[in-house]
């Protein structure tokens, strides 16, 4: 079985940036990390960026959704942090997140939400 790493992430970018959405997507970067306290893995979803042109036509909601199927796959965590840094309306962030699975981390001032993969719910749900 194929495990996730950063070339795993990379490969998957790639695609997406120069064949699927090469259109489309201004900028995407997805990183591979490892929580230091309990060792498990997640991804960071450091930017997505679809290009002005393309922007209100359902391509984010689209990338997103491959990019909540690799957490799938994979069985972990994707984590960002919503910002308005870059202009964002940030009530409208949250509902795009929260739109695709996302919880915000109420403890978090900083916008910190968490997408858990749908193997991580189904286990959850047979414990309870």
């Amino acid at each position: 079985m194929e495990t996730l790493n950063q070339n795993v992430l990379d490969e998957f970018t790639e695609f997406l940036i120069k064949n699927k959405y090469k259109n489309i997507l201004k900028q995407l970067k997805l990183d591979h990390c490892t929580d230091d306290n309990n060792g498990t893995e997640h991804i960071r979803l450091v930017v997505i960026q679809i290009k002005d042109s393309q922007k209100e036509k359902g391509y984010g909601s689209a990338v997103m959704s491959e990019i909540v199927q690799l957490a799938d796959k994979y069985n972990v965590q994707v984590h960002v942090m919503a910002t308005n840094l870059f202009g964002a309306d940030i009530n409208r962030l949250y509902g795009f997140y929260r739109k695709h699975g996302f919880v915000l981390i109420k403890k978090n001032k900083f916008g910190h939400m968490i997408y858990y993969p749908k193997k991580h719910l189904q286990k959850k749900n047979k414990s309870s």
